[in-house]
């Protein structure tokens, strides 16, 4: 049975200014590749845009605490992002786009 490889990239850019200028800069590109067997196709989309940056995401938020704390900077501890709810927006959104509609229209709100 074959697996098909799918790389996931996350890319977060963060600058914290101060009345000094720029008190840091902070790039960071954190990577999985996902080994995929029997997925149905409908469902492909999903699980990369939605699930495989939810599982990434920890990661890559204690990677920043970590590099921000080793600057001498207080820990950056970056809010949880539900990948899936942005997911289905960005879903609701397009459907809208392709009827003439409004996003709010297709997910019920106003």
């Amino acid at each position: 049975v074959g697996e098909d490889l799918y790389e996931v990239v996350l890319k977060i850019e963060i600058s914290a200014k101060a009345e000094q200028g720029t008190a840091f800069q902070l790039e960071l590109l954190y990577a999985g590749l996902f080994a995929l067997q029997g997925v149905p196709e409908e469902q492909l989309q999903p699980f990369l845009l939605a699930e495989a940056p939810r599982l990434l995401f920890p990661f890559a938020r204690k990677l920043i605490a970590d590099a921000t704390v080793e600057g001498g900077f207080p820990p950056l501890r970056l809010d949880p992002i539900d990948f899936g709810g942005l997911y289905m927006q960005g879903a609701a959104q397009r459907q809208a786009e392709l009827t003439g509609g409004q996003a709010g229209d297709v997910t019920g709100q106003a």
